[in-house]
């Protein structure tokens, strides 16, 4: 199928979902069109009525030469020489569907008619979207003012003879990337907190732990629309679950705080997704052309500072945060499930009394939580001596988006852990989990089925992880 845009309402996660995940093409729509060739028309039209006014990129120079006047001849150069940077970074390459998440948000701009780009240009971004081979984007030393390297990354092709008047700055301005990173990563989020309350309610039911901080009487004492949430979704998982057999005094406290803890996740990872929509819908780019029915009498363009989005690193900052505290509640849930004297089940968890078992879990846990909270450094906006009198600020997005990623992966190797943890356990007890859960348990040891003899456990926990990790949502 091909997802057609013609409004900034077109952008939207499920949009970002259908061409970054599921490979749909694109396509610029006919309101689209006739509001880019409007705005283009309105455009070149201001620069020829004022063309001594400094328009960055168009009748100046870029960079240190922002407050140079060019001539005709000489703006008419300057859309076409190609840039001296074709591409920047090194390391791993971004996953294909983030590129393409990417390319999608570069169209916010063009398609709402602020940036006044060529139709021929917004065209030939929207054609990269048709399953030809992507431009590859290396995940180190992209930060930059703005999102100059990535946008050279990904779109000098189009830089260069092929371009047109305002063309070029179009399309290494304003903030391309930034939108398309925060969408993919809310998707993710969202699946995966999702995959997060499923494991711990499996926790919760496989080490006997009683229920009384899920009761659903303590979400008007709570006052959080988050934490009751996380209770509804709990008790949804742990439906029919019987008391017998329960602890009945007050469990440890990773068990304790799983509603707190888990509504904390869930504020987060709304926020993820408040700022992926925000930015799905605001005009970025810099600077924004007014057309002349908002500035009148002929328009206006407006420096706007587009190319710098704080609510992006920083979201992303803090829900990396949110994944490292929850990795210290998993990794203590994992070591605690094979403690006899908590759960109330053979020590060790072991079957037909073998020592071989998930015990050794465990340790590894603390390891990889350790990891997660490394990864978890807020990446914040660096000390920078800049390169020219323009260039004296980077935005440090990549490396705020690295560290989430990072951060989540980790996690996400401990929600395995835990949830082959609690597998053990009920094989042990020879119980059923409650009954929303045994189709999820069921899942899980597909890829991790319960222990009864020596066997390379780390490679069990890397295909239970890579299933939890799964753009598709992996195990139901």
């Amino acid at each position: 199928m091909t997802v057609t845009l013609d409004s900034l309402a077109d952008f939207s996660l499920e949009t970002v979902r259908r061409v970054a995940w599921d490979g749909e093409a694109v396509a610029i729509g006919p309101a689209a069109r006739a509001r880019i060739l409007k705005a283009r028309a309105e455009f070149l039209a201001l620069i020829e009525q004022a063309p001594d006014k400094p328009v960055y990129g168009v009748t100046s120079g870029f960079g240190d030469r922002a407050s140079v006047i060019l001539s005709p001849a000489e703006r008419e150069a300057q859309a076409k020489r190609p840039p001296l940077v074709t591409a920047m970074g090194f390391g791993p390459a971004l996953p294909p569907r983030v590129v393409r998440a990417m390319i999608l948000t570069r169209l916010l701009n063009y398609v709402s008619g602020y940036a006044a780009i060529s139709l021929e240009t917004t065209q030939a971004i929207a054609a990269m979207l048709d399953g030809r081979p992507l431009p590859v984007v290396r995940l180190y030393a992209q930060d930059s003012e703005g999102e100059l390297h990535q946008l050279f990354n990904l779109y000098h092709h189009l830089m260069g003879e092929p371009s047109q008047l305002r063309d070029q700055n179009a399309l290494r301005n304003g903030t391309g990337c930034a939108p398309g990173l925060m969408a993919d990563t809310a998707l993710l989020a969202r699946r995966r907190s999702t995959l997060a309350l499923r494991v711990l309610a499996l926790s919760l039911d496989a080490a006997n732990m009683g229920l009384a901080p899920l009761d659903p009487a303590l979400k008007p004492l709570l006052k959080d629309a988050f934490e009751g949430e996380a209770i509804d979704r709990l008790q949804a998982d742990l439906a029919g679950v019987g008391a017998e057999g329960r602890r009945e005094h007050q469990a440890p406290i990773s068990w304790r705080i799983v509603t707190r803890m888990a509504g904390q996740l869930l504020r987060v990872v709304a926020e993820a997704e408040g700022a992926a929509e925000h930015l799905l819908a605001a005009v970025n780019d810099n600077p924004v052309f007014l057309p002349p029915e908002e500035a009148p009498p002929n328009g206006r363009c407006v420096t706007s500072g587009g190319f710098h989005v704080p609510r992006a690193y920083q979201t992303l900052n803090w829900l990396a945060q949110g994944w490292a505290d929850l990795a210290a509640i998993l990794a203590k849930q994992v070591e605690q499930m094979h403690r006899g004297s908590v759960t109330g089940l053979p020590d060790r968890l072991q079957i037909a009394g073998r020592l071989q078992s998930t015990f050794f879990l465990g340790t590894a846990a603390y390891e990889v939580a350790t990891r997660a909270q490394e990864a978890a450094r807020p990446a914040l906006t660096p000390l920078y001596p800049g390169h020219d009198i323009q260039t004296d600020t980077v935005m440090p997005l990549f490396r705020a988006w690295e560290r989430e990623a990072e951060a989540a992966r980790h996690t996400e190797a401990l929600l395995a852990m835990l949830a082959a943890s609690a597998s053990q356990a009920l094989a042990v007890a020879g119980r059923e989990p409650a009954p929303p859960l045994r189709g999820f348990l069921a899942g899980v040891r597909e890829q991790f089925p319960p222990v009864t003899e020596a066997r390379d456990l780390g490679a069990d926990v890397q295909r239970l992880a890579a299933a939890f990790a799964a753009p598709d949502g992996g195990l139901s």
